[in-house]
């Protein structure tokens, strides 16, 4: 009988405490184990508020099925027939910028007839064949990269305010290499992201002519065929459940049953040798008021790094000293919802976002009536707003009533909206979003190699190896298996 104790019940540790009883169970191997959550819920992050006729998520709106990782888990625990793909209007995005919104282009070619850049911003890019390469072993910000290769206009129009609907942050202090790795990989093998495309693009063609009946089939989640990467954003739909995303932490939860314990907050992991019966490692931590413990084979650190840092800070201060490293973004969602009727026109997109440089008060506003059916009663539009980041660190001390007029002014000046609201939700994250800043992975393999002197102790979460729900799901398989393969490596 092997014990395993997953700290933090969010969506990282409901999933990987999920991989790893189907991966003991598949090998027949018995199994105890543990989710400690300090919250009064499990699911982190992930929250589902339902008031009023209006749908509000807390914290991700959904998660693209253009990777497999999430859509698996959705297959496993069978949730498939559940799933809601967003609106085809969600493929329209807009930028602000000089007051006024411009869509995204969904087309290379679509991009350079659009007067989202300057003409000279638009020649700019296509020098990006001949910029020169990120030298060996330097980690470039993904300001300093976006320059380089497709100038400075369309870093600070284009990358800029992703990084901020992505991160909350700031992409002058932010790692390409960690943020966006697949970006990076193009770069060494290709040497240009255009050549890249160009030879990826005929690629596809030359596999579709050879093998014809392997073409992609449309998925039984859209009926639509899966939208490609390109200006507008990533590839793929957006997708979440009639119910909110919150039914994915539900389901789970349901499945684990009896081993999740909420409002069990984690002081300390004891290192106590590999001799000790019941366990090498002793979990300390509070409950109802008293301290209580709990001996396990291993330990999945499934928590923020700023708590994963006071954990193991008595076993392995090195590693603590480097995840107190990790920043995170404080970010406001102002959910606003208004009578139709009172707004100059439909809104029909994704929503938009602000460059930095736009010196605007909020990072940009999601349309989520507009991304999918039933978020708000009929007659009604519902708007999710985000307001500080990265670079806007004092954003906490401003009022709920301070808020809604912040919002409120910017869209009064870029909307043409005078609308009062007939809902209103303000939701407070005072650490957010990680922040991968310059040498984040260097970092990450320097607490790997200091906590391998602890076998059976594991990192995951959205901290470290990508902050989108499908990471997180991505990294809960990884985590099952290494934790089946320390455990039972003799077997």
């Amino acid at each position: 009988m092997k014990r395993i104790g997953i700290i933090g019940g969010g969506i990282s540790g409901l999933a990987t405490a999920y991989r790893i009883q189907q991966a003991f169970a598949s090998k027949g191997f018995p199994l105890e184990m543990i989710i400690l959550e300090a919250g009064d819920r499990p699911g982190g992050k992930i929250q589902s508020e339902h008031r009023e006729g209006y749908l509000c998520e807390w914290g991700p709106n959904g998660f693209l099925d253009s990777r497999p990782d999430t859509l698996e888990l959705c297959e496993d625990l069978m949730m498939r027939d559940r799933l809601l793909p967003s609106r085809d209007a969600a493929r329209r995005r807009y930028i602000c910028s000089k007051g006024r919104l411009h869509q995204v282009p969904e087309t290379p070619s679509a991009f350079f007839r659009s007067n989202l850049l300057s003409v000279t911003g638009r020649i700019r890019i296509l020098g990006e064949l001949f910029a020169r390469p990120t030298p060996a072993g330097v980690d470039a910000s993904i300001y300093e990269f976006g320059a380089r290769r497709i100038g400075r206009e369309a870093t600070e129009k284009l990358l800029d305010p992703m990084v901020s609907g992505i991160f909350a942050g700031d992409p002058a202090v932010m790692s390409l290499e960690a943020c966006f790795p697949r970006i990076a990989e193009l770069e060494r093998n290709y040497g240009s992201l255009v050549k890249a495309m160009m030879r990826l693009a005929k690629e596809r063609k030359q596999q579709a002519r050879e093998h014809p009946d392997s073409e992609v089939q449309v998925s039984s989640v859209s009926e639509r065929p899966k939208a490609q990467a390109g200006p507008a954003g990533p590839g793929g739909v957006l997708t979440s459940f009639h119910e909110g995303l919150e039914a994915l932490v539900v389901t789970l939860t349901d499945r684990l049953g009896s081993v999740i314990h909420t409002g069990c907050l984690v002081q300390s992991i004891e290192d106590r040798g590999e001799s000790k019966a019941g366990g090498r490692y002793r979990i300390m931590y509070q409950d109802t008021g008293s301290t209580s413990e709990w001996d396990a084979d291993a330990v999945v650190l499934a928590v923020p790094a700023y708590a994963a840092c006071t954990i193991i800070s008595n076993m392995e201060k090195k590693a603590s000293d480097l995840l107190d490293e990790i920043p995170y973004s404080p970010l406001i969602v102002a959910g606003l919802g208004f009578r139709a009727s009172d707004l100059p026109g439909p809104l029909d997109g994704f929503g938009f976002l602000i460059p930095h440089k736009e010196g605007r008060k909020i990072l940009g506003s999601l349309w989520c009536s507009s991304i999918f059916p039933g978020r708000a009663p009929e007659g009604r539009v519902l708007t999710r707003t985000m307001i500080g980041g990265y670079r806007n660190q004092r954003v906490m001390e401003l009022d709920d009533t301070r808020l809604v007029e912040i919002v409120l002014e910017e869209y009064k000046e870029i909307l043409k909206w005078n609308a009062p609201p007939v809902y209103v939700n303000i939701i407070r994250h005072s650490e957010a979003i990680p922040v991968y800043t310059l040498g984040h992975n260097k970092r990450l393999e320097m607490i790997e190699q200091l906590l391998s002197r602890h076998k059976g102790v594991y990192l995951t979460g959205n901290a470290y190896r990508g902050v989108a729900l499908n990471d997180c799901t991505r990294e809960a398989v990884r985590i099952a298996s290494r934790v089946r393969e320390d455990l039972f490596q003799h077997i």
